[in-house]
């Protein structure tokens, strides 16, 4: 499972902690947090996207969800 991108951020993770423990206070840069590689974000924009576009249809419940005023309007 694991590629080469994903080899090479395990690996830049380690070394970048290891930089951060060494030249900087690694204690208060990780108080609220680990350090983290990310993918600029996109992982966390299209589970948020996809969790609002099943929302918005589905799961608002009975006045809150889009379904219920696009059947009311085609049933009239």
């Amino acid at each position: 499972f694991a590629t080469e991108r994903t080899v090479g951020a395990v690996e830049r993770l380690s070394r970048g902690k290891e930089i951060l423990e060494q030249n900087g206070n690694y204690e208060w840069l990780t108080e609220n947090g680990s350090f983290v590689i990310l993918n600029n974000g996109i992982e966390f924009a299209a589970t948020y996207f996809i969790m609002l576009l099943v929302l918005f249809f589905v799961g608002g419940g009975r006045f809150f969800s889009m379904d219920y005023w696009v059947r009311n309007a085609f049933m009239r």
